[in-house]
């Protein structure tokens, strides 16, 4: 149902009194998809993890959890900044399928490592269940773009909203827009609705 102009100001009044919960909890759960991501990843049973990639791939998780936490908190308070930085996270989610986890995959595929039945104890052990290479690779880049879609689905939501409550706050501080007046205006059309309510149920008295 499309609201009047005296509903929207009044809609965009209650964002001033109102955390940006959407937006927060859209990144809080970009969290638990690279923390799915990661629970996999470092359980590979795999020689490719010898190399010194692994420890990079360490600090670049660490990292990436403790600055979505932080765009979260500010995204919560309308901080519009932080939209720049969850885009730039959900960028660095994407660009992360072509590094380990791709590179293991081709690092398996080539040894032979491929999930029939004579390589099973080569298998993955994720959460109870025993997954091949290829398997791996499709759950972690399932975590990753599910990671990528909540981080841009926030920074989005959150500057739009941001953006709203911004422009709301000028028309406020110009007097462009009045919170009372509207307030005011809204009650004398609820005090006019219930007139016109009671005129036909007098009218049908007097029939009667």
């Amino acid at each position: 149902m499309k609201r009047t102009p005296n509903q929207e100001i009044i809609h965009s009044d209650i964002l001033r009194y109102k955390t940006n919960k959407l937006p927060a909890t859209l990144a809080l759960l970009a969290i638990v998809f690279n923390c799915l991501y990661f629970c996999l990843l470092y359980g590979f049973r795999s020689n490719f993890f010898s190399n010194w990639q692994i420890g990079v791939s360490v600090i670049i998780t660490l990292f990436s959890l403790l600055i979505t936490f932080l765009a979260s908190e500010g995204i919560k308070g309308y901080n519009k900044k932080f939209c720049i930085a969850l885009l730039v996270l959900a960028a660095l989610q994407i660009i992360r399928i072509f590094g380990i986890p791709f590179q293991a995959l081709r690092y398996d595929t080539a040894n032979g490592i491929t999930g029939v039945s004579e390589n099973a104890a080569l298998y993955t052990r994720y959460f109870g269940v025993d997954l091949s290479p290829w398997a791996c690779f499709l759950f972690l880049t399932i975590w990753l773009c599910a990671s990528a879609a909540c981080l841009i689905s926030s920074a989005v939501i959150g500057y739009i909203n941001c953006t709203r409550l911004e422009s709301f706050n000028k028309k406020i501080e110009s007097g462009e827009v009045s919170v009372e007046k509207t307030v005011k205006e809204m009650d004398e059309e609820d005090e006019k609705a219930k007139a016109l309510e009671v005129q036909p149920d007098k009218a049908a008295e007097e029939v009667q």
